[in-house]
């Protein structure tokens, strides 16, 4: 029973999540796209917004990214570095930005739990999108530790696991079949914010105006007479 459980979490519902996460990504923008925005609460209440924001944005966009580094097979990374060096920039990189996330969603949470006027004015919906992402990150945060201390050869199997999943292997689950139960509750929670990412308020990073960062200046305008 165990075994088909792993085989469906880690080689079958990585895809089930990918392929609601690009069905949810197109009907947004085609059927919904109007509704794609992150309500700002900086009217309600400015208070811990500042530091609560920056710290978790440029930590989970590194934190995001940096998941990305799984799919470099070996051959193309150790032609600059070798699996320790890349592991300790894991390491070391998940736990600068991973604290920096964690402490901001903390804040965050914080923030619309305490506050009357954004308690009154959020929905299930920003509080069970805000406690996922504190999971998420505080098993992240675990994960890290559990990398630091353990072989190296799991460190590079979890990297054999992620590639294998999007060439579409039908043994990518045997790959973290023994690895320790926080990898996979982590691997989990983020295949299920994966999946419901198109339905959530995070869209609205896909659609950031870009354009405002690269504007020479404003333009003003104003009637004659």
């Amino acid at each position: 029973m165990e075994h088909y459980i792993n085989n469906f979490l880690f080689t079958y519902f990585p895809h089930i999540a990918f392929a609601v996460f690009w069905f949810g990504l197109f009907t947004r923008f085609i059927l919904a796209n109007k509704t794609i925005q992150a309500k700002s609460t900086q009217l309600l209440s400015d208070s811990g917004i500042k530091w609560g924001s920056n710290l978790f944005h440029y930590g989970i966009i590194v934190v995001f990214f940096g998941h990305f580094t799984l799919f470099l097979p070996e051959s193309v990374y150790h032609l600059v570095m070798t699996t320790e060096t890349k592991r300790m920039i894991a390491i070391i990189f998940g736990s600068i930005f991973g604290i920096m996330t964690f402490i901001g969603l903390i804040i965050l949470v914080t923030r619309r739990t305490t506050n009357t006027r954004l308690r009154f004015n959020s929905s299930f919906a920003d509080y069970f999108i805000l406690l996922l992402l504190l999971i998420e990150t505080i098993l992240g945060l675990i994960s890290v530790t559990k990398t630091a201390s353990s072989p190296l050869e799991n460190y590079t199997s979890l990297g054999m696991w992620a590639q294998k999943v999007i060439t579409f292997q039908p043994e990518a689950g045997v790959m973290i079949a023994k690895h320790n139960i926080m990898y996979k509750i982590h691997f989990v929670t983020g295949l299920l914010i994966f999946m419901i990412f198109p339905y959530t308020k995070l869209m609205h990073m896909l659609v950031y105006p870009l354009v405002y960062f690269f504007r020479s200046g404003y333009q003003l305008v104003r009637k004659r007479g």
